[in-house]
């Protein structure tokens, strides 16, 4: 018997029948990858002896598991799991009125989103989980399916960068997924104007009289990242400004620290930029301290724009131009749309796009 199955006790004061608990344990043990593809499960009667309870009752559970495409039995086999299943919810296993949040990491950028979606949960009194998928498109893809097999009624991923294939087909199971900006995914998605957000912040440094614009950035592989970006380089090329590799430094994270080293990057060039785009609040905040630590006089020696505002960026001197987007409405709209879904209601797939504002203040210069 496998070490994870020998541990498994029933609980005799659940309201959770005693087949739908054994068909739930090994649901989950598939889902966390502790019961591999190809592995035997125990034979019923092994699995009866081991729990106390009827060989019936297993039958039962095997049969269940069968029918959701977790394993297969064969005769002269015995009962095996198969090739990365995707977990069903099974009943009974967080309770009713659950939803997970995923999130790209732990960035001031997500607070007024949660405050949001939050805001909603509370009026219908669902409980949120809220996990941390540190900018790993592996990793949520990993947290999803155990999710699943955990009984969540629904799945918020924000900020997640694309999942593999295999995990997409967890709504098809059941389990809705609302996405928040995450513009290469299908379904029901909910985006910022990031492109229109790049291109704003840029176009104001241009009209500034800049024509040397670089970029700090995210990596680009991140497609919400990648939209911000696009907009940055259209609105050089309509400047007929120089969107050159060479003014982009590339980071691959959101801190203050990468964007210390992105402004350092910049400066290297034999002919280092007049104004630079932050693609990141933190990014942002990097740059700002990073001209500092040089002696450079933001806005006189570096004009200085970013993405997304946030309160500290009108408090710091001198304060930030930056990109505000409608984080709480996406939370709200999100949550609204989650709950639609949750309740049976066919909505129609659909991307919603949300409008950006730039909020001029000092770090870009004289107005």
């Amino acid at each position: 018997m496998t070490s994870s199955l020998s541990r498994f006790r029933l609980d005799p004061r659940s309201d959770v029948g005693v087949a739908t608990q054994i068909r739930s344990r090994i649901a989950v043990l598939i889902a966390d990858g502790e019961l591999e593809p190809g592995e035997r499960l125990p034979s019923v009667r092994e699995l009866a002896r081991q729990l106390g309870v009827n060989v019936n009752t297993v039958r039962a559970a095997y049969t269940k598991l069968e029918a959701d495409g977790h394993v297969r039995t064969r005769h002269g086999v015995g009962t095996v799991v198969l090739d990365a299943p995707v977990a069903s919810p099974p009943a009974g296993a967080l309770g009713v009125n659950t939803v997970a949040v995923l999130i790209g990491g732990l960035d001031p950028f997500y607070l007024a989103l949660l405050r949001g979606v939050e805001d909603v949960a509370a009026e219908e009194g669902t409980l949120v989980l809220l996990l941390d998928t540190q900018d790993s498109p592996p990793l949520a893809g990993a947290m999803i399916p155990r999710l699943i097999a955990r009984g969540v009624d629904g799945i918020i991923a924000v900020s997640v960068g694309g999942l593999p294939d295999a995990k997409r087909r967890s709504d098809e199971r059941g389990t809705p997924i609302v996405y928040a900006d995450q513009p290469d995914r299908k379904g029901h998605v909910l985006l910022f104007d990031s492109h229109g957000g790049g291109y704003a912040a840029t176009r104001h440094l241009r009209e500034h009289g800049h024509k040397r614009i670089g970029i700090v950035t995210a990596p680009l592989s991140w497609p919400n990242v990648n939209e911000v970006y696009q907009g940055y380089v259209q609105a050089l090329e309509d400047g007929g400004g120089d969107p050159s590799a060479s003014l982009t430094a590339e980071v691959g994270e959101f801190s203050i620290a990468a964007g210390r080293r992105g402004l350092s990057e910049l400066l290297k060039l034999s002919e280092p930029p007049s104004a630079v785009f932050a693609a990141g609040e933190l990014l942002a905040l990097g740059v700002l301290q990073e001209a500092r630590s040089r002696g450079l006089d933001i806005p006189s020696d570096l004009a200085l724009t970013g993405y997304v505002d946030s309160p500290v960026a009108a408090l710091v001197e001198p304060s930030l131009t930056m990109v505000s987007v409608p984080a709480r409405e996406l939370g709200v709209r999100a949550m609204r749309t989650l709950t639609e879904l949750i309740r049976g209601e066919k909505l129609r797939a659909r991307r919603t796009v949300l409008d950006v504002e730039l909020i001029v203040r000092e770090s870009c210069g004289a107005h």
